[in-house]
C-alpha cells in the first residue's frame, strides 16, 4: 500500500503519468501507475482523484492518454 493519508488531485500527485509533451492542468488525460492500481490501467484527467495521493510531480510516458492507456509505468 502507498504511504498516503489523505484524499488529493491526480494534477499534483505523483502516481499520474501523462504524455511528455503534455500540461499539468485539470482536462489532462493520463494513466495512474500506483503500483497496486497498475493492473485496471485506469484512464484519469487531472482533475480526478482519489485516496492513494502521494504528493509530487506527475511521470511522463508515450502512450500514457491512450484509451485504454499503453505505456507502460515510469516509475
Amino acid at each position: 500500500m502507498s504511504e498516503t493519508s489523505s484524499w488529493g488531485p491526480c494534477v499534483s500527485c505523483k502516481w499520474w503519468q501523462i504524455e511528455p509533451a503534455a500540461a499539468v492542468e485539470n482536462t489532462t488525460m493520463g494513466q495512474c501507475i500506483d503500483e497496486d492500481l497498475q493492473p485496471f490501467k485506469l484512464r484519469v484527467s487531472g482533475n480526478s482523484g482519489c485516496n492513494r495521493y502521494m504528493k509530487g510531480e506527475p511521470a511522463r510516458a508515450k502512450g500514457s492518454s491512450d484509451r485504454p492507456p499503453s505505456a507502460e509505468p515510469a516509475r
